[in-house]
């Protein structure tokens, strides 16, 4: 047996150190999606050019190259960011150019009921379920929304051809392999529909969970699941054949306090 003390060099400690960055960049590959609510379109992905770590918390910086994606070239211009092991209550990370040298980047979620808000247009963001409306900046114009949409911060030079986003509250267990599981409510696929959808959703601790179908405007109509749920990716599958034409929400409410809607066409 050796029991021989093994002492770690200053040169492969900063390799340690070196390895687990490049692991943590990897992990936290985002994926650019297209600014449109629909189905989702990847352009491409994009590894963070630095992870900062603090405690359990990730930081990620990520450049985004307007030769790349250039929609961002062109004011009121918008991509969506989706960012592996954020806080699912997120969604995706909207990043618009809301002038010739300012960007933004905020949440996709409307802080009323967790509706996706519309692309960036006329210097405002849209919320297609109950019509409150936030400014280029996030802060509310109109309600029912009372509270902004949460923001990250961006960094631009006049001339650069690229735009640096930072995301902070990306979960170092969660990238690391550990079991943890956050709320979260899907996109239902396909969409649009005109038979089967399937719907799928994320339960962090056990809880009863309630998914509705709903009218456009906010009206139940039936109950696709009301059950206690272990933690974990569950999903269900639905007929919407006998629904008229047109758009619908659908629901996720827990025990937990969690609630998240998304919009749900059928043709």
């Amino acid at each position: 047996m050796d029991n021989s003390l093994h002492i770690l060099s200053p040169t492969n400690k900063a390799e340690s150190r070196q390895s687990r960055r490049e692991f943590l960049r990897n992990a936290l590959a985002l994926s650019v999606i297209a600014a449109s609510c629909g189905p989702s379109t990847v352009l491409a992905k994009v590894l963070p050019d630095d992870v900062i770590e603090k405690g359990a918390s990730l930081t990620g910086i990520y450049t985004l190259r307007f030769s790349e994606f250039t929609a961002l070239r062109s004011v009121n211009g918008s991509i969506r960011l989706d960012i592996p092991n954020a806080p699912r209550s997120l969604g995706r990370i909207v990043v618009s150019r809301i002038a010739q040298n300012e960007f933004s980047a905020l949440s996709e979620m409307c802080t009323h009921s967790g509706c996706v808000i519309e692309p960036f247009q006329n210097g405002r963001f849209n919320c297609f379920c109950h019509g409150s409306v936030f400014n280029a900046r996030g802060a509310v114009v109109n309600g029912p929304a009372n509270r902004p949409l949460p923001s990250f911060a961006t960094t631009y030079r006049a001339g650069d051809d690229f735009v640096q986003i930072d995301i902070p509250g990306l979960v170092t267990s969660s990238v690391l392999g550990d079991s943890q599981v956050s709320f979260s409510l899907g996109q239902n696929y396909p969409n649009p529909a005109s038979g089967q959808t399937t719907i799928e959703y994320n339960v962090e601790k056990q809880s009863m969970v309630t998914i509705s179908l709903l009218s456009i405007l906010g009206k139940e109509i039936s109950e696709l699941v009301k059950k206690e749920h272990e933690p974990g990716v569950h999903r269900i599958t639905t007929d919407v054949s006998s629904l008229s034409r047109g758009v619908y929400l659908y629901r996720m409410e827990t025990s937990a306090g969690f609630t998240q809607t998304r919009k749900l066409t059928v043709i």
